[in-house]
């Protein structure tokens, strides 16, 4: 039988097309930010937690804005979280809710960050923030209330992808490794090579023509494509990275390159689960609002960073290793 896509999801692109909203790459880029702004930011449905501030990290090029989403007292284990938007739209607001709701779901405190965008900053901006941030975080665990041993890193479409561009790095710089990676639907390398960048190129939320122009925004003109540290299905050794969890959607362009991304992680012995959602477009994480199938896919996504590191809290006691 061939996939469906949500009825609610359908309608939604309905109202989508009948409102007639230029698209991101049609604007400038200024443009672009505000206008999904305007479609992202909640205004009177905000989800109550312990505490939400913002705090600027320092960094060699000026300050970097970093939100902390604390779900309750305490030391909590935590996770790193990258917003999608091609490297070149979207923010903190434009995440709020999500993060939200992960954080109370998972129970662990979700730092979330407002990296660098391109066009004006690109590669490897993003990816050098986020080392950045996840220094930071380790560094300043204790002032945190985090537990330094169970910090994730968690990112969604472009924010994926730096994500686990970065777990590479870390690896690579024989730095602390993340006790996991939440990845969803990431851009994973090899881009218009997939069938479904023809199967699934227009007429979603994400199609072919955005995908194009945020690239663009992105990468470096001469850069080399095969390069680990901008899509995480360059590396030739995937072997020896977090235990991971990779969400991707049937209506997507990025389908096949995540679902790729997933099978080369378990070949090289990786602990993956991969969770198609087999009736859901590429940004569904964002859309719950709308889509009332979103929400336990959210769950989903959240569980997936309690599960592994209350599991890799649990392997610390039952060794008697002090916390």
């Amino acid at each position: 039988m061939a996939a469906q896509l949500d009825p609610d999801a359908q309608a939604l692109l309905d109202v989508m097309s009948a409102m007639g909203a230029p698209q991101a790459y049609e604007l400038t880029i200024q443009e672009a930010r505000a206008q999904m702004r305007a479609a992202l930011v909640g205004r009177a449905d905000t989800i109550a937690l312990h505490d939400v501030r913002d705090v600027s990290l320092p960094t060699p090029h000026g300050p970097l804005a970093v939100r902390l989403f604390r779900p309750a007292q305490g030391r909590l284990a935590a996770a790193l979280f990258l917003h999608g938007g091609g490297w070149s739209v979207n923010d903190l607001d434009t995440h709020d809710r999500l993060c939200r709701l992960i954080a109370r779901r998972s129970g662990c405190l979700i730092a979330a960050l407002d990296h660098r965008r391109a066009p004006e900053h690109k590669h490897p901006a993003a990816l050098e923030d986020a080392h950045l941030a996840y220094r930071w975080l380790l560094d300043n665990a204790e002032g945190l209330e985090v537990d330094a041993s169970a910090l994730a890193l968690m990112g969604e479409s472009s924010g994926a992808t730096t994500a686990a561009c970065l777990s590479l790095l870390l690896a690579d710089l024989g730095a602390p490794a993340p006790a996991c990676q939440i990845l969803a639907y990431p851009v994973a390398g090899m881009f218009e090579q997939w069938p479904s960048y023809q199967e699934r190129a227009s007429g979603y939320t994400l199609d072919l023509r955005f995908a194009r122009w945020a690239l663009e925004n992105y990468i470096p003109t001469g850069q080399e494509l095969r390069d680990p540290y901008l899509f995480p299905l360059a590396s030739a050794e995937l072997g020896g990275l977090p235990s991971t969890l990779i969400m991707t959607a049937e209506f997507d362009p990025l389908r096949d390159e995540g679902t790729a991304l997933a099978e080369r992680l378990a070949s090289a012995g990786v602990d993956v689960e991969h969770v198609h959602a087999s009736d859901q477009m590429h940004g569904f994480l964002l859309l719950d609002r709308a889509l009332p199938k979103a929400a336990a896919l959210i769950d989903r996504f959240a569980d997936g960073l309690a599960e592994r590191l209350g599991a890799r809290a649990a392997g610390r006691e039952s060794t008697g290793a002090s916390s």
